[in-house]
C-alpha cells in the first residue's frame, strides 16, 4: 500500500483508456517495464550492476569453457601421439623380426613365446603392469580396451622391447 505523495517511477507504455484511466504496460518493442519508488538515477544504477555482474558471469563462464575445451584437446593430442609412437615403434619391430627371420632361423624357448598366439616371440612391454608376455601382432590386436592378459589391469602404453 502507497502512502499519499509518494513518488513512483514508471518506465514503460502509457495508455490511456475510457474517461480518465491511465495503465502501465510493455512497449510494443518487447522490452521490460518498471514502476517503482526509487529515482531514475538508483533504478539505472542498479541495472548498470545487474548487467556488470552478467558480463563478468559471461566472460568467466568463457574462460572456464575455453580453458576446459584446451584441457580436452590437449588430452587427445598427446593420446593421439602416444598411440602413433606406439604403432610406429611396433612396426620397426616387426621388421626387425622379419630381417632377422630372414637371416637366420631363430629357436624360441617355451618361455619366451607369446601367451596368445603361441607362436612369435615376446617383444612388448605393457606398461602400467610391465610385464613381457606378447609378440607385436598380438598387442596390437588386443581389444579396446586394452588389458595384460595376465593380470587383467589397463594397459595404457605399449613399448617394444628386446628380449634376449
Amino acid at each position: 500500500m502507497l502512502g499519499v505523495d509518494v513518488p513512483l517511477l514508471g518506465v514503460g507504455k502509457l495508455v490511456l483508456i475510457g474517461a480518465g484511466r491511465i495503465i502501465l504496460s510493455p512497449p510494443d518493442n518487447g522490452h521490460r517495464y518498471f514502476l517503482t519508488t526509487s529515482s531514475k538515477h538508483e533504478l539505472v544504477g542498479s541495472l548498470k550492476s545487474v548487467a556488470r555482474t552478467l558480463n563478468i558471469a559471461r566472460w568467466l563462464v568463457g574462460m572456464v569453457g575455453l580453458a576446459a575445451m584446451t584441457y580436452v584437446v590437449c588430452q587427445a593430442v598427446r593420446k593421439y601421439k602416444t598411440q602413433y609412437e606406439g604403432q610406429r615403434l611396433l612396426a620397426e619391430l616387426r621388421d626387425r623380426r622379419r630381417a632377422a627371420n630372414d637371416n637366420a632361423e631363430t629357436s624360441s624357448t617355451d618361455a619366451a613365446v607369446c601367451v596368445v598366439c603361441l607362436s612369435q616371440v615376446r617383444e612388448v612391454v605393457l606398461l602400467n603392469c610391465g610385464h613381457i608376455c606378447l609378440c607385436g601382432e598380438c598387442a596390437t590386436a588386443l581389444p579396446l580396451p586394452k588389458t595384460c592378459p595376465i593380470c587383467r589391469r589397463p594397459v595404457d602404453r605399449i613399448i617394444p622391447t628386446y628380449v634376449p
